[in-house]
């Protein structure tokens, strides 16, 4: 419904809004939605690889028969669309999100005021006490100190984002594999963040 309201407003086909005004102003010159055709060509973009039943890995673009035996995304296969949904399953390398970041931090993708907002805490979170909802991503306090982001995962890849505004680090996990032990990687990021100044 979101995309529905960008387009409605702006005129402009929702992928397209998002590249001129998030990607490109933000300086993500990696990033974008690409249909599969561009995903099979273009060697610049990633594959995906999904985990199967008998221990080995197929190439999800490839593939499009198979799907992903990790229980939390079972059967997903990320190239069966032509792109991806509005909202979900764009491309982005990690230098872009770290700029993407920054744009966030310095105004150049949405003045200081709004970003705040963007990314300020708006509800108590399911864990309940430091954790919190911001609109579309989870804000905690860790330590005393914030730390706001978005992650997720689909058959043959996981992505995670976090920013932690109080110390200037950004943390960018990216994987196109799906079983990668991404919940101890942001732990030890964590570590790592939470324990400098």
């Amino acid at each position: 419904m979101a995309g529905q309201i960008v387009e409605a407003v702006t005129g402009m086909r929702y992928w397209d809004y998002v590249h001129e005004h998030v990607f490109r102003r933000s300086g993500m010159n990696g990033s974008g939605f690409y249909t599969r055709p561009q995903w099979l060509t273009d060697e610049h973009i990633a594959h995906s690889y999904m985990l199967q039943a008998d221990g080995s890995r197929v190439d999800a673009v490839r593939n499009l028969d198979k799907g992903s035996v990790n229980p939390q995304i079972a059967g997903k296969n990320p190239a069966r669309g032509f792109i991806g949904y509005v909202g979900d399953d764009g491309f982005a390398t990690a230098p872009d999100l770290i700029r993407f970041a920054h744009a966030l931090r310095d105004g150049t993708v949405l003045d200081r005021p709004h970003a705040d907002l963007f990314t300020g805490a708006k509800l108590p979170g399911r864990g309940g006490g430091d954790s919190f909802m911001a609109y579309t991503m989870p804000a905690k306090i860790i330590n005393g100190r914030w730390q706001i982001g978005r992650g997720g995962g689909t058959g043959g890849s996981a992505a995670n984002w976090n920013i932690y505004p109080d110390s200037d680090w950004v943390g960018v996990v990216l994987s196109n594999y799906d079983d990668v032990p991404l919940q101890e990687i942001l732990q030890l990021e964590r570590q790592a963040i939470m324990g400098r100044s």
